[in-house]
């Protein structure tokens, strides 16, 4: 019985690890007409609250765009760059924006952190409803 729990939860994982994989892909197609994907993208599998931070190289005077999205269960990303000193570069939170336009005139990487919005939600109990969701960010240069 213990092995079919096992067996059980690795599938549900797999699945979910897969879902987010192919959530990751649709959200290339964010990025708009004028940028080229760099290959540069990442996602993550958050619940409300959680922050998921990547590492992405940027060169020297390219235009470049971050675009991010998630599961409508999630709401609104709140989306943070720094460079590695962390100094803060970016961050949506006062616009809501979903994705940031900008040029390097350095090449340099830079940390992207997506945070997922707090749980407000509640259950008929008034219990706090556990949610989790597919999170994706995506790095285009303008061509």
């Amino acid at each position: 019985m213990r092995y079919i729990f096992f067996f059980s939860f690795a599938i549900f994982c797999l699945n979910f690890s897969a879902q987010c994989k192919s959530f990751s892909k649709q959200c290339n197609k964010t990025i708009g007409e004028e940028y080229m994907h760099t290959g540069q993208a990442s996602g993550s599998e958050l619940s409300p609250g959680e922050k998921y931070q990547f590492l992405a190289t940027f060169y020297e005077n390219q235009d470049y765009r971050i675009s991010t999205c998630s599961d409508s269960t999630m709401g609104n990303l709140h989306l943070t760059v720094r460079n590695t000193r962390r100094q803060l570069l970016y961050d949506n939170h006062s616009d809501g924006s979903v994705f940031f336009d900008f040029k390097v005139s350095a090449t340099q990487q830079l940390i992207i952190s997506l945070i997922a919005a707090e749980n407000n939600l509640t259950d008929t109990i008034n219990e706090p409803v556990e949610l989790k969701g597919c999170v994706s960010a995506v790095v285009g240069f303008r061509f």
